[in-house]
C-alpha cells in the first residue's frame, strides 16, 4: 500500500514519515530520490546541464541545487521543464521500492502537483501555521523568508491540498497531538489493507 504524504515547506512531513516508521511503515522520501537521479553522470543531471547549462554544475559534477532552485523558482516555465525532467525519473524509483506487501509512506512536498496522488492507494497532507513554517524552514535550511514564500508560490494552496486529501494531520500544536493523529491513521491503514 503507498501512501503519499504531503503539506507544505517545512509543515512537518519528515517528522509525521518518522512516527510512521516508529509504527511499522517503510518511508520513500522523494527529496532523497531527487538528489539519487543527479549524481554525477546520471542520465538527469545531463538532461539538467543540457537545458540549464552547466553553471549549475559544480567541479566535481555535482548539481548545485540551490543556485538551480533559485533561477528556476523564478519562472513557472523553467520549474515545468525541470518538473517534466526529474518528476518522471523519480515515480519510476517510488513504485520499484514500493512493490512490496507492506505500508510505504511515499514523503513528496509536490504530491498533487506531480500527478504522484493518482499512483497512490490514499493521500495524506500536513498542516501548520504559515509562521510555523517560515520558522522551521528559516531554521532548518538556513534560507530566508522570501525564498521560502516564493517557493510556495510554486505550489498548491494548502486549502487546495486538504481538499484533496483523504487524511489530514494538524502539525501545529505538540508532538504529542501529532503522534495521536498519526496512530489513529495508521490503524485505518492497516484495517484497510486486511479488506
Amino acid at each position: 500500500m503507498r501512501v503519499g504524504v504531503t503539506g507544505i515547506f517545512a509543515s512537518g512531513k519528515g517528522t509525521v514519515c518518522a512516527m510512521f516508521c516508529e509504527l511499522g511503515a517503510e518511508v520513500i522520501d522523494t527529496d532523497l530520490l531527487a538528489r539519487e537521479i543527479m549524481e554525477p553522470g546520471s542520465p538527469v543531471l545531463t538532461q539538467i546541464e543540457l537545458i540549464f547549462g552547466n553553471e549549475f554544475i559544480d567541479n566535481k559534477g555535482y548539481l548545485k541545487r540551490r543556485e538551480l532552485a533559485n533561477f528556476v523558482f523564478k519562472n513557472e516555465d523553467l520549474v515545468d521543464k525541470l518538473n517534466s525532467i526529474t518528476h518522471p525519473a523519480i515515480l519510476d524509483l517510488v513504485e520499484k521500492r514500493s512493490c512490496g506487501s507492506g505500508i510505504y509512506m511515499v514523503n513528496t512536498p509536490l504530491l498533487f502537483e506531480s500527478g504522484f496522488d493518482k499512483y497512490m492507494d490514499s493521500n495524506i497532507v500536513v498542516t501548520a501555521s504559515m509562521d510555523q513554517v517560515i520558522d522551521r524552514g528559516i531554521r532548518r535550511d538556513s534560507i530566508s523568508g522570501g525564498e521560502i514564500k516564493e517557493r510556495l508560490d510554486h505550489q498548491i494552496p494548502l486549502n487546495e491540498k486538504i481538499k484533496l486529501a483523504d487524511y489530514i494531520i494538524d502539525n501545529s500544536g505538540s508532538l504529542e497531538h501529532t503522534k495521536r493523529q498519526v496512530i489513529d491513521i495508521w490503524k485505518i491503514l492497516n484495517q484497510n489493507r486486511q479488506e
